[in-house]
């Protein structure tokens, strides 16, 4: 069996302050004692990938600002570290039909969530609302549908509750390993990150070894996807290419016919479908 792992930042144990995941410095020691974390949630991943009997684990640092650099030398050999394959369309280097699951690792709850720590989708301060055909949606719902494109199934996810009650309510058979327990946007409770890891590394055996998850996520294509921004100045751009219809000042939509293209924004270089 091939796992696919993706990682995030805000959603990982020990994790509480937004410095610790964007801070500008990459040596300021907030930064660095966020990498850490990255590192150690991967590695209680990692782990509980084998101790289920998993042949070989693929990992993405999925958090925009490292980078792809996020990962410390800690991090466990046995994992291949994969990066991005294509741009236009975006396409995720190791995540193919190979696959047999997926893991998200350090998640965060999508844009909008009440007492989701740092939530949001893609964009933390510009992005009000992530839609696919009509339904609220956040970056856990856009990788399972992206693995379900290759027919493969999101498995696990770890992260704040709000992020676990997220996937309870959208994708009941995908296991989760709660984090901590967010107070308000910025704020948020930790639970013990040594206990926190070893819950990720057993949860993860745990469903790896069931036999109910191997469920992909598919829609009926062609599939609308809604934006809607902060701010009308953010949509100028994005109005102005073929495929994009503007909804009103501040949202646009358009429409994918590949369920892997959910990552893609409109751009010269890729129109979405006419």
């Amino acid at each position: 069996m091939i796992v696919w792992i993706c990682t995030d930042m805000e959603g990982l144990a020990g994790i509480d302050h937004w410095d610790q995941c964007y801070h500008p410095d990459d040596h300021a020691p907030e930064y660095l004692y966020g990498r850490d974390q990255l590192t150690e949630d991967a590695n209680a991943a990692i782990e509980g990938c084998f101790d289920a009997g998993v042949t070989e684990v693929r990992i993405l640092d999925g958090h925009g600002r490292n980078r792809n650099k996020g990962f410390t030398e800690a991090l466990d050999e046995r994992a291949t570290k994969v990066w991005i394959a294509s741009r236009n369309p975006l396409r995720w280097e190791g995540l193919d039909d190979s696959v047999q699951a997926v893991v998200m690792i350090g998640q965060h709850a999508m844009a909008g969530t009440i007492n989701g720590f740092l939530d949001h989708t893609q964009s933390p301060k510009d992005l009000c609302c992530f839609r696919i055909n009509g339904e609220e949606a956040g970056e856990m719902s856009q990788m399972a549908l992206y693995a379900g494109g290759f027919g493969v199934s999101l498995v696990y996810v770890s992260g704040d509750e709000a992020l676990c009650s997220e996937a309870a309510r959208i994708f009941p058979k995908v296991s989760s390993t709660p984090t901590k327990q967010g107070t308000g946007w910025a704020t948020c409770d930790l639970y013990p990150r040594n206990e926190v890891r070893s819950n990720i590394r057993r949860d993860i055996k745990k469903a790896l070894l069931s036999s109910d998850w191997n469920t992909p996520w598919k829609l009926t294509l062609p599939i609308e996807v809604s934006v809607e921004f902060a701010w009308s100045g953010k949509v100028d751009g994005f109005a102005r290419i073929p495929g994009v219809q503007r909804n009103h000042a501040r949202a646009v939509s358009w429409k994918i016919d590949d369920l892997r293209n959910i990552f893609d924004w409109p751009n010269p270089g890729w129109h979405p479908l006419a």
